[in-house]
């Protein structure tokens, strides 16, 4: 897991590069951010591979939580090159919904661990991977249950606050013959929890800033912001399917036309 913390710390600060900008309405930053997307899928799908090669020892919630982040990133990956196809939804709330078995099973099992030895310690460590399978939950059911979506995330922030507070105030604390923190502690169980937590809470921060107008919305000058929101209409189940096509389907054909012809024209 140690070797894979370097290409992580460099993929974090692509994410935040592309980010910036796209705020800075730079078409190349959401590209950036795809291409990101992608690499975390590679990282995850070579860790998958290697965990598969040693026979003798499968974890299989490993194998479940490695196959669940490979979806989630090539899934993200392809909408920000706005590639969808069919069943998509689906396919996201699956892997998500696998995270939430894989991160909920740890939870009661380091609970279970190390609350014998220590029970303020074993609770921070449930809050912190309850805080985890909230923002999971929140991502997950967008396409579904949107109305929910936004709650999820706020009470997921708010245990996440919980934890950072009571950790930081606590710090080293008794750990059977040792003294450790909360993050040491959950380091130690060698999942990818804090990558994916460092992620959501980058996107909260984001997300918070940008509402405040502290910080701009991200930028794409490929299709007209109309165009997003019925994209995001779609995916949330609200729009409806003419023909067998939905509305942002046939706003892009046209839009793809519109183009050619001014393009023709400018020729001319």
């Amino acid at each position: 897991m140690k070797k894979y913390n370097t290409y992580y710390y460099l993929l974090f600060v692509l994410l935040v590069m592309g980010a910036f900008a796209s705020m800075a309405q730079n078409n190349y930053g959401l590209k950036i951010m795809g291409i990101v997307a992608f690499i975390f899928g590679v990282l995850f799908l070579t860790q998958l591979v290697y965990v598969l090669k040693n026979k003798s020892k499968i974890d299989y919630l490993v194998v479940c939580e490695l196959l669940g982040l490979f979806t989630i990133s090539l899934i993200l990956g392809l909408r920000v090159y706005y590639i969808h196809f069919e069943l998509v939804e689906l396919l996201f709330g699956l892997a998500g919904g696998l995270l939430i078995a894989v991160y909920g099973v740890k939870a009661v099992q380091l609970f279970k661990e190390i609350s014998i030895k220590n029970k303020v310690l074993a609770l921070l460590v449930l809050c912190f991977y309850v805080s985890l399978i909230l923002y999971i939950l929140s991502m997950t059911v967008i396409p579904f249950l949107p109305v929910f979506s936004e709650v999820f995330g706020i009470l997921a922030f708010v245990l996440l606050i919980i934890f950072g507070v009571v950790s930081f105030k606590k710090k080293q604390m008794n750990y059977g013959s040792e003294r450790a923190t909360s993050i040491t502690v959950i380091a130690a169980n060698k999942d990818r929890s804090i990558v994916l937590m460092s992620l959501f809470l980058l996107f909260t921060v984001y997300m918070g800033l940008s509402k405040v107008e502290v910080l701009p919305k991200m930028y794409s000058d490929e299709f007209p912001q109309a165009y997003f929101e019925l994209v995001n209409t779609a995916e949330m189940g609200q729009g409806e399917s003419v023909d067998g096509k939905y509305k942002h389907e046939e706003f892009k054909e046209k839009f793809e036309k519109f183009l050619e012809n001014a393009e023709r024209r400018n020729v001319r």
